[in-house]
């Protein structure tokens, strides 16, 4: 009587919980399974801006001269912020300009300016330029993290849910669970009946594909909110540019040398420039085009070029500092290559799915309720 009742209460709390997040659920799971292949459709959707064909014999033209093209081609009033420097031969480079309000209600509100510029980095030629606001993977990715409604609101509002679905997958596991802890009942609980009527199909497809994605839906779950929840944020760093001193060289060029002979294996280096007058050149260096977390961070000068500090490479770091870099990595799946992004989708597919058979569930529950209610009299 007492596990009964304790099914029962933990069937209440599951059917609020759900109803609650079910929508955000939906969203997050679905531009989750789009976004998981972003890169891959981007290199066939966007292949004219992002390859190019390497002439023969011909070097790179200084990283200061393509950012000045860069700065001409968006306009004196986009401020680029960011640079995406590829080390690959047939790789164009990319400038980015955004400017955001955070506090901002509303995708389109939040976006001051968000620009980006492809340029063939042997050539010095514009490929593209790209209003980055109406960019489709961007719009994916704003919905998945935020639901279009800004970081404030929209950021609120997925964190929630998300801590809700967190809940949800324990409470569906001890639902799931059968009464006779026996082979038969096990058994019941693994396989869809593929040619049941729709009722008892729908049930199979939220119980089972719900098992059998449960540990996978966790991963993604709790890597979403260490975002979410800031615990994946770097400290501050207190270093600052020496204003009063001044390179022989353009900075931008010795800097990106210097990273270059520093860590001469990347793949591609993030090259952020600072905002304030005394910031430091915050450039990353990623070793792979496939995982984000084997990088080294370092701090420039901005005026100087000197290097003013080097961050440690991922096999260097603690436990808990790999952990916090492969945050990304194990929330899409690249952490395991390709084998762990296609589970990563499917299991974002069946996080999609959960709220919709969930919800045929509880109105046919309701349905047969009201029959049962009116049958009374």
């Amino acid at each position: 009587m007492l596990r009964l009742n304790f099914k029962k209460i933990l069937s209440f709390i599951h059917l609020w919980l759900g109803l609650l997040s079910g929508l955000v659920v939906f969203i997050v799971g679905f531009t989750g399974c789009i976004y998981t292949f972003s890169d891959e459709l981007k290199a066939l959707c966007y292949k004219q801006r992002l390859y190019i064909e390497v002439p023969g014999n011909t070097q790179k033209l200084p990283f200061s001269q393509l950012l000045n093209i860069a700065e001409r081609a968006l306009g004196k009033d986009r401020k680029i912020s960011r640079a995406e420097i590829s080390q690959k031969p047939g790789r164009s480079y990319m400038f980015r300009a955004m400017k955001l309000n955070r506090k901002a209600f509303g995708y389109w509100n939040s976006y001051v300016y968000y620009d980006k510029v492809y340029l063939n980095p042997y050539t010095g030629q514009v490929l593209y330029i790209e209003n980055a606001k109406k960019e489709f993977f961007t719009l994916v990715l704003a919905m998945h993290m935020n639901l279009m409604l800004g970081d404030v609101t929209g950021h609120f509002i997925v964190k929630w849910s998300v801590v809700c679905f967190i809940l949800l997958l324990f409470s569906g596991i001890v639902l799931w669970w059968p009464k006779k802890a026996n082979l038969k009942s096990f058994k019941k609980g693994l396989l869809i009946k593929w040619n049941a009527k729709f009722k008892r199909l729908n049930y199979d497809l939220h119980n089972v594909t719900g098992f059998y994605v449960f540990f996978l839906l966790l991963i993604i779950g709790l890597t979403g909110l260490m975002w979410s929840f800031g615990l994946t944020t770097e400290k501050k760093s207190t270093l600052q540019s020496d204003t009063t001193r001044q390179a022989a060289k353009l900075p931008a060029d010795l800097i990106l040398q210097k990273a270059i002979q520093t860590a001469p294996g990347t793949a591609y280096f993030l090259y952020n420039f600072p905002t304030a007058k005394a910031g430091t050149i915050n450039l990353t260096a990623y070793q792979s085009e496939r995982h984000l977390y084997d990088r080294i961070s370092y701090k420039f000068d901005r005026y100087s070029g000197e290097l003013l500090m080097q961050g440690p490479s991922f096999k260097n770091l603690s436990l808990s500092g790999q952990l916090i870099a492969m945050n990304y990595d194990l929330h899409t799946g690249t952490a395991l290559g390709l084998p762990g992004k296609i589970m990563a989708f499917l299991a974002s597919l069946v996080a999609g799915s959960l709220p919709l058979t969930g919800l045929f569930i509880w109105l046919h529950k309701k349905k047969k309720k009201n029959k049962q209610n009116k049958a009374l009299p």
